[in-house]
C-alpha cells in the first residue's frame, strides 16, 4: 500500500530538525546583540575616559595662565586624591554622585539628567615636583561583573 503523505515518524524527525535550526539562529542572534551592546559601552567608556584626561590637562593650562602653582588643578594642591570631572569642571570635582548622568543634550554630567550605567574617577598622583600623572577610571556592570576603562595621561609643569 502506498500512501504519498508524509509518516508520523518523518514528520516529527523533521520538526525536531527545524527546532534546531531555529535555536541556533537564535543563539547566534542573542550573541551578536550581546557583543553590540558590549562595544558600545566600551567605546562610550573610551570617550567618557579621554574627555576626564582632556578636562584635567585643561585645568592645567588654565592654572598655567591665571599663575596658579603647577599641580593646583583649579582649586588647592590635588596631587594624591581621587576626584571626578565633567565636561565643564573649572576644578577637580571632590566628591561626586556616580553614575554619571545624561541630559537633554546628550551630555554625561553629574547635575541633571538620566543615571547611566557609567562611573568616572580621576586619581592624580604626583610622580616628582614637575609631572603628575592622572589615571582617568571608567567602570560599567556588564553580565553580572564590572567591566572598566583606563586612561592614563602624564602632565609637565612646563611653566
Amino acid at each position: 500500500m502506498k500512501n504519498p503523505g508524509f509518516t508520523l515518524v518523518e514528520t516529527l524527525v523533521s520538526l525536531f530538525v527545524l527546532s534546531i535550526a531555529i535555536t541556533a539562529t537564535f543563539a547566534i542572534i542573542t550573541f551578536n546583540l550581546n557583543s553590540a551592546n558590549f562595544i558600545k559601552n566600551s567605546f562610550i567608556a573610551s570617550g567618557l575616559a579621554q574627555e576626564g584626561a582632556e578636562v584635567v590637562r585643561n585645568l592645567r593650562d588654565t592654572d598655567w595662565f591665571k599663575g596658579n602653582p603647577f599641580g593646583s588643578l583649579g582649586g588647592p594642591l590635588a596631587a594624591g586624591g581621587t576626584y571626578c570631572v565633567q565636561w565643564d569642571s573649572e576644578q577637580l570635582i571632590s566628591s561626586c554622585s556616580n553614575p554619571l548622568k545624561k541630559d537633554a543634550g546628550g551630555l554625561y554630567t553629574y547635575d541633571s539628567g538620566q543615571n547611566t550605567i557609567f562611573s568616572r574617577t580621576v586619581t592624580v598622583t604626583s610622580v616628582s615636583a614637575a609631572e603628575l600623572k592622572i589615571t582617568v577610571d571608567v567602570s560599567w556592570p556588564d553580565h553580572g561583573g564590572t567591566k572598566q576603562v583606563s586612561a592614563e595621561e602624564h602632565l609637565f609643569d612646563w611653566y
